[in-house]
């Protein structure tokens, strides 16, 4: 299984093989990794448009949305898939943002944490 580098900017959901200046997540990705990647991308565009017709909405209060529980749940969960194929420099970036709960569990490698 061949593994390309890759260079993933969450913020405008692209993907990219080679570098530019938007800030990016390095990863080495086969092509299984990528489509995965792609969808979890793709999702996440779902949940930001849910939640942004939410937000022009001045009464509706998003801590009782269902639209932004599910897109912060699939924001981390991108978040984790990008640091399982991250470079190193890529999974110390995403550490430092500590979005990522299962990361400051010390046992994180236990069965329930993947």
């Amino acid at each position: 299984m061949e593994r390309n580098p890759y260079y993933v900017s969450v913020s405008a959901r692209t993907i990219e093989t080679a570098p530019s200046i938007a800030e990016q997540l390095t990863i080495f990705a086969s092509e299984e990794e990528l489509l995965e990647l792609k969808k979890l991308l793709e999702q996440e565009d779902k949940d930001d448009q849910l939640t942004h017709a939410r937000a022009v909405i001045p009464y509706k209060s998003a801590e009782r949305d269902p639209a932004t529980d599910r897109f912060s749940e699939h924001l981390e969960m991108l978040y984790a898939y990008i640091y399982k194929i991250g470079t190193p420099e890529t999974k110390a970036h995403i550490e430092s943002m500590n979005i990522l709960p299962k990361l400051e569990n010390q046992n994180h490698y236990l069965p329930g944490y993947q």
